[in-house]
């Protein structure tokens, strides 16, 4: 049975953390291996009493014949136990709240929360347009989730506590990891027609019910989003301009002259 993307990224993300702890836990185990076999060759004993010894240092007190060396030992011991809990203590905070840290949680968080979203929003594209778009949807407290190509800009987003997946939303597994099959609509809001248009194509057939908001630069380029399967099309330039014209026609008034 195929794992689910968004639990394999999360995979990869923890697999990182143990990555990262596995040298300072394996310096931790070897020293306590290496000083309990040091206790059996001088005094003796079992080892689980010389690994007593090692975590308990205090407990070679007790037994008055061991030799001098074996104090020595001990001594030795007591510093570097100290040493080692704080060295292996700062490996793991470091790992878990430095700044690489930090980020990994923050994806895996992202992207479980992500994995929990019923009937909402994508947003294709972090530009001036996909801003205004999440401001709004912030405001309505509707659900969405951003995809995001630019790694510098995912990792800001991610800062910012944003729900957001990194990755080229012209892919399908990236569409699938945001939800679609899952999401009420997807606006594709990038300023590039042909991926638009694949785009558009893409959760069209990934989700045959969703609505689907695209740019588009022309109305060339609307007509064959239309075509796709977009609900509706949206040309920037193109609403400017009747912006200012509706302005302009105020200002004019009926007549045609300036009132």
């Amino acid at each position: 049975m195929a794992v689910p993307i968004g639990r394999m990224s999360r995979l990869r993300v923890l697999g990182r953390f143990v990555r990262a702890l596995i040298f300072p836990f394996v310096t931790l185990i070897a020293f306590h291996a290496v000083i309990a076999s040091v206790y059996v060759y001088l005094e003796g004993i079992p080892w689980l009493e010389a690994i007593y010894w090692v975590t308990h240092p205090h407990a070679i007190d007790l037994r008055g014949h061991v030799r001098p060396v074996t104090r020595a030992v001990a001594i030795f011991v007591y510093a570097s136990v100290f040493f080692f809990q704080v060295w292996f203590a700062e490996r793991v905070l470091v790992t878990l709240f430095g700044r690489g840290g930090l980020e990994l949680w923050s994806r895996l968080m992202s992207e479980t929360k992500v994995e929990q979203m019923r009937d909402h929003f994508i947003i294709c594209g972090y530009g001036q347009v996909g801003r205004t778009v999440v401001d709004q949807l912030q405001k309505a407290s509707l659900p969405f989730v951003l995809i995001e190509l630019d790694e510098g800009l995912y990792k800001e987003l991610l800062k910012e506590g944003l729900p957001v997946i990194h990755g080229d939303a012209r892919r399908r597994d990236v569409l699938l990891q945001a939800g679609i099959q899952r999401a009420r609509g997807i606006a594709v809001v990038i300023d590039n027609d042909a991926d638009t248009l694949y785009i558009t194509i893409t959760a069209r057939l990934l989700n045959p019910n969703i609505y689907i908001i695209s740019r588009a630069g022309n109305l060339r380029y609307a007509e064959a989003l239309r075509g796709a399967g977009a609900n509706e099309v949206f040309i920037p330039e193109y609403e400017g301009g009747l912006i200012v014209w509706r302005s302009i026609e105020r200002l004019v008034g009926p007549t045609g002259r300036l009132e």
